[in-house]
């Protein structure tokens, strides 16, 4: 009796490792419709990935004014009023990618690419204005107007390694390089009461790659509907510029043209979670999702000011303002295996 029940055993556990191995090497023409019984793929694959982003960016230190609906008292020589600061837009992007499911050895490749640009607009005006940088011009003034652009490019290409911990659950190991080219370019003008403009420039630019490691969850819910959830964090090394031009632009009289780079490390972490409706099929699969994603940038913005020298060759002290930045908002893909 006992070795009947083993042999039974050890039968039941070698079926479905056959059938699954079988799966991973040869796929039937014909699969059924909806695969009701797979809740992964287990087959080789390839995978083609198109997301679209609905995205905007989110920075510190960038406000550019300060402005009271009143006239202050003589004695309020500090900042007195509401803080102006520089909005960007809420604009569309992409993100496409291929990757490679080796099955039975539960890894993957993957490559990917994303493209962001967006810009904001934002102005005010009073008779008390006040900017929140040294000015060549003298107050009051009347008007500030800010314009801002972004472009942001990231390219990755890194592995997985597929875990299944329970039949309703993948995960995903990752582990790979990162590349990122980010450019911030800001443009800000004053007026003062004798309609005297100065107009400021100030951009930073950065370029780097370096390693990026994190993970990625499918959870199955029931009906093919998954909770999908990712997390990387990278740490780049690269070139950092930053450039800053004050001038005023009827005369195009120069008042400062100041240069800085160096290299530094930046670190970048991404979020992402959402429902999925996933298609597992063995010959084919399909995904959609609809999450909401948020990525973190980690030294790099930042303004270079300097205070006001009394003549062109007295010395003049640099002093720093730095702020988180990052883009965050909603990202559909489509993803589809053969």
């Amino acid at each position: 009796m006992k070795k009947a029940l083993l042999a039974l055993t050890v039968l039941s556990c070698t079926i479905p490792m056959t059938a699954r191995e079988l799966m991973c090497e040869q796929c039937e023409c014909e699969p059924e419709p909806c695969c009701p019984e797979h809740l992964f793929v287990e087959r080789s694959q390839w995978y083609v990935n198109a997301e679209f982003l609905y995205w905007t960016a989110e920075s510190g230190a960038i406000d550019y004014a300060v402005r009271a609906s009143e006239t202050p008292p003589n004695s309020a020589v500090f900042a007195t009023g509401d803080y102006k600061t520089a909005d960007y837009d809420w604009s569309p992007g992409f993100r496409v990618g291929l990757a490679y499911y080796r099955c039975p050895k539960y890894w993957e490749v993957n490559a990917e690419y994303t493209w962001f640009y967006t810009k904001g607009t934002d102005s005010t005006s009073s008779d008390f204005v006040r900017p929140t940088r040294l000015t060549n011009a003298f107050g009051p003034f009347t008007s500030a107007d800010s314009t801002i652009y972004l472009h942001y490019h990231v390219g990755d290409v890194y592995a997985d390694r597929v875990f299944d911990p329970n039949p309703h659950l993948r995960l995903r190991l990752i582990g790979g390089l990162t590349t990122a080219y980010i450019k911030q370019d800001w443009k800000i003008n004053y007026t003062n009461a004798q309609n005297v403009s100065e107009k400021v420039t100030e951009e930073w630019r950065y370029f780097g790659g370096g390693i990026r490691m994190g993970m990625r969850a499918d959870w199955f819910w029931g009906c093919q509907f998954y909770l999908t959830g990712k997390t990387t964090f990278a740490t780049l090394i690269g070139t950092y510029k930053n450039e800053e031009v004050q001038t005023n632009p009827n005369t195009d009289t120069l008042f400062g043209n100041a240069k800085y780079d160096d290299h530094r490390f930046a670190v970048h972490g991404q979020f992402l979670l959402g429902p999925s409706w996933q298609i597992p099929c063995d010959c084919w699969s399909f995904e959609l999702l609809a999450a909401y994603e948020f990525n973190t940038w980690i030294n790099l913005h930042e303004r270079i000011r300097s205070f006001q020298a009394t003549f062109n060759d007295d010395s003049t002290e640099t002093y720093y303002a730095r702020g988180l930045f990052g883009t965050h908002g909603l990202t559909l893909r489509l993803n589809l295996g053969f």
